[in-house]
């Protein structure tokens, strides 16, 4: 975009595009192309779920204790440093933080369950294509 910016200034119709070293080694193999090696991707669950339908859910305990006890440094993060707001300008911060502190407790206490999922589809093979394709 930068590109395309400096050329509009100096009226210039198609820039040149920058194109980087030919040849491009690993392993001592040559390569066509450079992909993203090493990715990895973790997922809760793999599968297609559908909202309309009852599925189980296995939890573990630990990791909504550990979240349970990192929630006010959490929620101070997402208020001041993402939201860039003061902490002190939240008007409803008890109320959101008892709120999820009471659905943590829950999913902690009763970690296996049988419900149907908020989140039925998250695709996260079309973010990172190449990985798919490249690293089996």
């Amino acid at each position: 975009a930068l590109l395309m910016v400096q050329a509009y200034k100096r009226n210039i119709i198609c820039p040149n595009k920058h194109a980087g070293e030919a040849l491009k080694w690993h392993n001592s193999q040559l390569l066509e192309s450079e992909t993203y090696i090493g990715g990895h991707v973790e997922a809760l669950e793999a599968g297609v779920f559908r909202k309309d339908l009852d599925y189980k859910f296995r939890l573990d305990p630990a990791a909504y204790e550990k979240l349970i006890g990192k929630l006010d440094g959490d929620l101070r993060f997402a208020i001041e440093v993402e939201g860039g707001l003061k902490l002190d300008e939240v008007t409803n911060y008890d109320e959101v933080r008892a709120d999820i502190l009471r659905r943590l407790t829950d999913l902690r206490d009763r970690p296996n369950r049988i419900e149907k999922p908020l989140i039925y589809h998250l695709d996260v093979s079309a973010m990172y294509p190449n990985i798919i394709l490249t690293n089996r």
